[in-house]
């Protein structure tokens, strides 16, 4: 299967790069489908990127682990394909996990997905969902898969949907959290504890006062500042307002107390409110930024993405950096990204006056001057904001995206990182973010705005790919 997978990359990734959608600073898979971000780590000076790859599908198939190496966040490496469903411990998909850095060793557990022959739901029988782990001294060499947890060592209310395992260290114990559905559909985590990374017991559940969605995937626990942090992606949760419009959401809870005392989890705050985020993944660095990269994407949404039809889809977000103030988690793309810069050019933005930018690969930021504005962007792209209210949304270049919402009481600055087929906002310099894919012909690249702005414009270099990823050609 591996050398397969890798045959077919190879073969057909030339094809995929002549797609004008494919993406200049951001990346991709070489071809077929992507998904979560996994074993985020940094070891020997080398960050890797692993995520979700189903090569064979770009709608989606058996899943394995694609892997991107960089030293600088500008040059990456695409590598070869190691990690796929070829074990009884995950015959049916190499699902997302995680990397924990320790003593010079780079431990690994994801799930494994196992499907039962027969005529069962998956959700709450026919399904093994296992913890596996390996190890690797460099990441790109690995040891042989190993199990550490099967169905039945976990609680007997579990469903089958029990996945995505994530290390947090404390006071010297590891704990792991994995993400869980009950049978009675509540939305929980899942708290393990080791104090070797080897053997693992029950330890116990973070859980909301109330249920909140059926399902809870995607956990990531860390800590800033001294504040524990609990990131995850809810299922099932109902629209409230302009809260919670997408299909799952994602976000966080404050974790109050330690792990190996009584804990409790503050009321849960969205994180990115665009159309096209999920499944987001830290590390720390060895510059001590806690780093966040997500799916530029999200699963069972109504709005489609055309790449589909030139043989891949989906990406990973820009790698943004984390820090809390006031409580509230905030995030911006790193330093890295900010230095992709070519050039940079400033004005004011009078009221109905076109500014065109030239290229759809831009980082601009606005500041108004007013207190209610409408912005357009590229094509269809529109940002408005009016009573408390910042509206974003897309027309034909949505293709079924139409408008999301952020109830911000005053916005001071827009940050807008434009690239060929995808937008990222940030608001108030990291407050609020919304991201999605956009998908217009890139031939109008214009700024306008009803009301008095100042503006600042750049236009955005390239990555630096190695030659397996075939990014595209230059926009």
């Amino acid at each position: 299967m591996k050398t397969l997978w890798n045959q077919y990359e190879q073969a057909h990734a030339p094809g995929v790069a002549s797609d004008p959608w494919r993406l200049r600073y951001h990346l991709m898979p070489p071809v077929g489908w992507l998904n979560d971000p996994n074993g985020l780590c940094e070891k020997d000076g080398v960050t890797h990127i692993f995520y979700q790859y189903s090569p064979l599908e770009p709608a989606g198939g058996q899943k394995g682990w694609g892997h991107y190496t960089t030293t600088d966040w500008k040059a990456f490496e695409s590598r070869p394909i190691e990690l796929v469903p070829d074990s009884p411990l995950d015959k049916d998909g190499v699902y997302s996990g995680s990397a924990f850095v320790k003593d010079d060793t780079i431990h690994f557990f994801y799930t494994g997905n196992i499907k039962e022959e027969g005529d069962f739901d998956y959700i709450y029988e026919g399904r093994g969902h296992y913890v596996n782990t390996f190890t690797s001294g460099d990441g790109l060499t690995f040891s042989e898969k190993r199990n550490v947890l099967k169905n039945e060592d976990y609680p007997h209310d579990l469903s089958c949907h029990v996945r995505d395992p994530k290390i947090f260290e404390e006071n010297g114990v590891y704990y792991m959290v994995l993400g869980a559905r009950t049978r009675n559909d509540v939305g929980q985590i899942l708290v393990y504890r080791s104090d070797d990374l080897a053997q693992w017991s029950f330890h116990g559940r973070l859980e909301s006062d109330a249920p909140f969605g059926y399902m809870w995937e995607c956990p990531d626990l860390f800590e800033l500042d001294g504040q524990k942090i609990l990131m995850t992606c809810p299922q099932g949760v109902e629209q409230d307002g302009y809260r919670f419009e997408n299909v799952y959401q994602n976000g966080y809870f404050l974790v109050d107390g330690a792990l190996d005392e009584h804990t409790a989890l503050s009321s849960f705050a969205e994180f990115d409110h665009g159309f096209d985020f999920y499944a987001p993944q830290t590390y720390l660095d060895t510059r001590g930024r806690r780093i966040l990269i997500g799916w530029m994407g999200i699963p069972d949404a109504e709005y489609s993405n055309p790449t589909v039809a030139n043989g891949w889809q989906h990406a990973l977000t820009l790698p943004r950096t984390l820090w809390l103030e006031n409580g509230r988690l905030y995030q911006f793309p790193i330093e890295e990204v900010l230095d992709l810069k070519r050039t940079e050019w400033s004005q004011k933005l009078q009221a109905g006056e076109t500014v065109d930018v030239g290229t759809p690969c831009f980082h601009a930021t606005l500041t108004p001057l007013t207190d209610s504005f409408h912005v357009r962007l590229r094509e269809d792209c529109e940002i408005e904001y009016a009573n408390g209210l910042l509206t974003f949304s897309l027309k034909q270049s949505g293709y079924g995206r139409d408008a999301r919402h952020v109830e911000v009481g005053r916005i001071e600055t827009l940050d807008v990182f434009s690239d060929t087929s995808s937008v990222e906002i940030f608001v108030n310099g990291g407050q609020y973010a919304l991201t999605s894919r956009i998908y217009d012909n890139m031939e109008l690249n214009k700024i306008v705005s009803d009301g008095p702005m100042e503006l600042v414009v750049r236009a955005m270099d390239a990555y630096r790919v190695g030659k397996d990823n075939y990014i595209g050609s230059q926009v």
